[in-house]
């Protein structure tokens, strides 16, 4: 049947997301349909339905439904391909929906976090809670980064680098310029157009970072870690520099 109360998830036993997002949930109002990108063994679903007793959920994943994904009236599952961005944004607006949370835990490959950005913050309503997990695959010390961006001639700013940038130009009062967001564009992220959208759709900008190890290893499943080492002792590394990163993008 799966944990409920999502400690089932990589959100809790791994990357500690789930209290922040608690509280954040608690400024959205009436929550009543809900997407979120990437399934895998559908506990987010089964916590987010607990969460949300009142709301649709809307499961997007590149797999056909799996037979462990949990199954409600209030629950529909719906390919989607994050390789594709016209794909993803034809997808949103077929089906003409504002969502009240958006979460995107799909592949965590830099260009697709960016690309579901871009493409569905337009399909989340006025202050409505895009939550895009996992950013630390943006991180240039993550494989993830190196493993997609290291053909690029020049260090592509990546989502990461371009929310923290946003973040930084509201909360400093510095002017938001053409040639700013000409700046914070590249190939195959975002466009001068598509970061000028972020900054006037955007209302707030949080980043969390896990402050604390893990409760237990994403890989053996145990605590039986060294502390000195900050490994577990199976050799997962417990406190790495680009890990457990999400940021609450809170539309305007």
């Amino acid at each position: 049947m799966g944990n409920v109360d999502g400690t089932g998830s990589d959100k809790h036993y791994w990357h500690q997301y789930i209290d922040t997002y608690r509280q954040a949930f608690q400024t959205l109002g009436p929550v009543r349909i809900i997407l979120e990108y990437g399934v895998f063994r559908g506990d987010s679903i089964r916590w987010l339905r607990s969460q949300f007793p009142d709301a649709f959920i809307i499961g997007a994943d590149i797999l056909e439904p799996q037979p462990e994904w949990p199954q409600d009236d209030r629950i529909q599952y719906v390919r989607f391909d994050q390789n594709d961005p016209e794909h993803i944004g034809r997808s949103l607006r077929a089906n003409g929906i504002l969502f009240d949370l958006i979460i995107e835990d799909g592949s965590h490959i830099p260009q697709h976090q960016a690309w579901c950005l871009t493409q569905s913050l337009p399909h989340l309503r006025s202050g409505g809670l895009y939550i895009l997990e996992d950013v630390h695959t943006s991180h240039p010390d993550h494989s993830l980064y190196r493993a997609y961006c290291a053909d690029y001639a020049q260090p592509p700013a990546t989502s990461l680098q371009v929310l923290l940038a946003l973040q930084h130009i509201r909360t400093t009062g510095v002017p938001f310029t053409d040639t700013l967001a000409a700046g914070l564009a590249s190939k195959d992220f975002f466009t001068a157009e598509e970061v000028k959208s972020l900054h006037a759709d955007i209302a707030g900008i949080e980043l969390y970072r896990r402050t604390r190890l893990p409760l237990h290893c994403h890989k053996c499943g145990g605590n039986d870690y060294d502390y000195a080492a900050m490994r577990c002792r199976c050799g997962v590394a417990l406190y790495e520099t680009a890990d457990s990163m999400s940021f609450l993008i809170r539309k305007s």
